[in-house]
C-alpha cells in the first residue's frame, strides 16, 4: 500500500470514522482499539486543539471550549465560538477530518491525503460543498462526494450477481436517509433517495432531556437547561439512557450535586421505562417511515418488491425503529454489517475502486434534489410573478447534464440574471439559493434575446451551470464548486493558516521523522468482522520521564464519562493542570499533580 490510497471517510453528527481496502477487504483504521472518534473537537486551557474522546470528556465541564453535532450547522456560516475564538462549521469539521488523517497515516504507515468523504443523501449543495471545503482545509484532496445509504450499500451482497431491491434505512446522530437501490450483475443502481437533515438520534435525547429538565423544574423551579454544565451533563446522561432503553425495560438518570438552591445541594434522580420513551418518540420514527413510503414511490416499486432492509446508524438499534420497520413493510431488518462502520466500509469500498482496484460493484448514484433557475411565469409580456423552472430533476442518474432555453423579459434587456436554486417547489423562497451570476445580452435582430442555460452535475456533486445567448458563442458559467461562496479567498487563506498553526501545536497531530503522520499511542487496523492487526511502521516516541503521567492522564480522560458531580469537576481541573504541565515538560508539577490526580481516582473508584 502506497502513499496513493484513498481512504473512505464518515464524517458523522455524532462520530466519525475512517476505513480503507487493505489485502483487497475494507478495513476500519483504528487508533488505541477504537474504532470510531467522537465528532468533538476543543481547545485545553492553553489553547491547544483536542479532539474525540478528550473532547467529549471536557464538554461536561467546559461547554464554552468545547464543539458537538457541528454537522447539523455545515451550509451555513454560523459561527460557532470555542475557548475565545470563533470558527465556522467548515473549520470545526476540518479539525476532526485532520484528526482522522492522522489516524489513517499512523495505522496505514505512510502519509494518506486522497479520501471520499460521505454526506446524507439529502444534504444539498451548499452542504455538501462546505463538507469538501472542510476536507480541504484540513489538507485532504477529496477525491470524491458519495450519499451515505449509497456508501453502505457498497458492502453488502458484494460478489453477487442476483437482482435485488434494496432499502437502506439510515438513522444516524444528525440526520436520516433513506435510499432504494437496484443490485444486479455488479451494478448498483440508486433509484430514489429521501431523507431529513434536521432529524437524529440528538433530537431523540433532546426530547428526553426536555421530560427530566421539565420535571426538575416542576420540583425545584430551576431550568437546567439554562446553566451551561448542567445541561451537557443532563445531555450526556440523556443519551445514555436513550442506549440503555434499547436494551432494558427502563433507565435511571441519576445525577448529584447537578445544581444548587439558596446554597443547598441539589441532587437529579429521574426513571424513564421503555414505553414512555417510545411514546415521547413516536412522532419522529412517523416521519422516517413517511420517508421511506416516499422513496418506494419515487423509485417506481411496490413494499412487496422490496427484497431487504439494511439498517444503518446507531439510532437503528432503538427497538421500536425495528418493530414499526417489521410491521409497515413485512421485512426482518438487517444489521449484517455493524451500523456504525457500515457507511465507512462503503465508502473505503468506493475509494479503492477510484484508486483502480477491483473490489466492489460499479455505483451508479442520482442528485437527490431538484436544481433550476429562477423565471418569469408565461410568456414575460405581462407576467411579474417569477417561479422555480427545474433543469436537473430529483432523481436523475449522476453524472447529469440538462439545458433549457429562455427568452429575455424584453427587447432592449441588457443582461440576464441567472439564479440558481435547489428544491423542489415552486415558490422561490421555498427553496435554496445556490448562487447567481449575469449574462451580457446583445441582440442585433430587434428580437428578444434567447438564453440557453446548462447545468452539469458531475460524479462528485459539483455543479456546473453555463449561461449563453443563442447566437452568441461567449458564454457565462458559474462553477458551484462552493455554493454559499463560503469562503473569500483571503478568507480560506485565513482559515487554512490559522487551523495549520492549531494542528502544528496539536499534541494529537503530529509529524514523523520520516515526513508521515502518527499518533503517539499506537494505531491499528481492523477488518469489518473486528480482527485487529498492529499497525505498520507505527511509531512510538522516546520515554522523555512523563509516561507514567500520561497513563495517569488517559485514566483520568476515561474517568470523566463515568464520574458525576463534584468528583468529575475535581479530576476535569486537576487532568487540565497535568496536561498543561506535560505539553510544558514541567517534571516537578506534572509529578506532584499526577499524585493529586491519582488520590482522586483512587478515591472514586477509577
Amino acid at each position: 500500500m502506497t502513499s496513493s490510497t484513498i481512504v473512505g471517510i464518515d464524517l458523522g453528527t455524532t462520530n466519525s470514522v475512517v476505513a480503507a481496502v487493505v489485502d483487497g477487504h475494507a478495513t476500519v483504521l483504528t487508533e488505541s482499539g477504537e474504532s470510531v472518534l467522537p465528532s468533538v473537537v476543543g481547545v485545553d486551557p492553553t489553547g491547544k486543539l483536542i479532539t474525540g474522546v478528550v473532547a467529549r470528556n471536557q464538554q461536561v465541564a467546559f461547554p464554552e471550549r468545547t464543539v458537538a453535532s457541528v454537522k447539523r450547522h455545515m451550509g451555513s456560516m454560523k459561527s460557532l465560538e470555542m475557548g475565545e475564538q470563533n470558527y465556522t462549521p467548515p473549520e470545526i469539521s476540518a479539525m476532526i477530518l485532520r484528526r482522522l488523517q492522522s489516524r489513517a497515516s499512523a495505522a496505514l504507515g505512510h502519509e494518506v491525503t486522497r479520501a471520499v468523504i460521505t454526506v446524507p443523501a439529502f444534504f444539498d449543495e451548499n452542504q455538501r460543498q462546505a463538507t469538501r471545503e472542510a476536507g480541504q482545509l484540513a489538507g485532504w484532496t477529496v477525491e470524491r462526494i458519495i450519499n451515505e445509504p449509497t456508501a453502505a450499500t457498497l458492502v453488502y451482497h458484494a460478489g453477487s450477481d442476483d437482482r435485488m431491491h434494496l432499502v437502506v434505512y439510515d438513522f444516524g446522530g444528525g440526520t436520516f436517509d433513506v435510499s432504494v437501490v437496484r443490485m444486479e450483475s455488479g451494478i448498483i443502481e440508486v433509484l430514489s433517495s429521501k431523507g431529513d437533515t434536521k432529524l437524529g438520534g440528538d433530537d431523540l435525547d433532546s426530547v428526553i432531556m426536555r421530560r427530566v429538565a421539565d420535571s426538575f423544574y416542576d420540583e425545584h423551579e430551576i431550568d437546567l437547561r439554562s446553566i451551561a454544565s448542567a445541561r451537557w451533563r443532563l445531555l450526556q446522561a440523556c443519551e445514555a439512557a436513550k442506549c440503555q432503553l434499547s436494551v432494558e425495560e427502563h433507565a435511571t438518570i441519576a445525577e448529584e450535586f447537578i445544581a444548587e438552591k439558596d446554597g443547598q445541594p441539589l441532587n437529579l434522580e429521574f426513571t424513564i421505562t421503555r414505553s414512555d420513551y417510545e411514546q415521547w418518540i413516536h412522532d419522529f420514527v412517523d416521519r422516517t417511515i413517511q420517508c421511506v413510503d416516499e422513496a418506494i414511490v419515487d423509485a417506481g416499486l411496490t413494499v412487496k418488491q422490496i427484497d431487504e432492509l439494511v439498517l444503518v446508524g446507531g439510532t437503528t438499534r432503538t427497538p421500536l425503529i425495528e418493530q414499526r420497520l417489521r410491521s409497515e413493510f413485512n421485512l426482518e431488518p438487517s444489521r449484517a454489517v455493524d451500523p456504525d462502520l457500515a457507511v465507512a466500509l462503503g465508502a473505503a469500498t468506493q475509494a479503492a475502486m477510484i484508486a483502480g482496484e477491483t473490489v466492489g460493484p460499479i455505483l451508479v448514484d442520482v442528485t437527490s434534489h431538484t436544481l433550476g433557475v429562477e423565471a418569469l411565469d408565461g410568456d414575460g409580456l405581462f407576467q411579474t410573478r417569477t417561479s422555480f423552472s427545474p433543469i436537473i430533476h430529483r432523481g436523475s442518474p449522476l453524472p447529469a447534464s440538462y439545458e433549457e432555453a429562455y427568452s429575455a423579459i424584453h427587447e432592449s434587456q441588457e443582461s440576464a440574471r441567472i439564479h440558481v436554486l435547489q428544491g423542489e417547489h415552486s415558490e422561490i423562497d421555498s427553496n435554496t439559493s445556490i448562487g447567481e451570476f449575469d449574462l451580457p445580452l446583445v441582440d442585433p435582430s430587434g428580437d428578444r434575446a434567447k438564453v440557453l442555460v446548462r447545468f452539469q452535475l458531475s460524479l462528485d456533486g459539483t455543479l456546473k451551470v453555463t449561461a449563453r445567448q443563442f447566437g452568441n458563442d461567449q458564454p457565462s458559467e458559474l462553477v458551484i464548486n462552493n455554493a454559499l461562496a463560503q469562503f473569500q479567498e483571503e478568507e480560506r487563506g485565513k482559515a487554512s493558516d490559522r487551523l495549520a498553526e492549531m494542528f502544528l501545536q496539536s499534541d494529537e497531530i503530529q509529524s514523523s521523522p520520516e515526513g508521515h503522520l502518527h499518533d503517539p499511542s499506537g494505531s491499528t487496523v481492523i477488518d469489518a468482522v473486528g480482527t485487529a492487526a498492529p499497525a505498520a511502521e507505527a511509531e512510538v516516541p522516546e520515554d522523555d520521564g512523563l509516561a507514567s503521567h500520561r497513563a495517569t492522564l488517559r485514566r483520568a480522560q476515561a474517568a470523566l464519562g463515568k464520574v458525576q458531580g463534584e468528583d468529575a469537576s475535581e479530576i476535569a481541573e486537576l487532568a487540565e493542570r497535568l496536561e498543561a504541565a506535560i505539553d510544558a515538560q514541567d517534571a516537578d508539577t506534572a509529578s506532584e499533580t499526577s499524585n493529586e490526580l491519582d488520590d482522586v481516582l483512587f478515591y472514586v473508584g477509577q
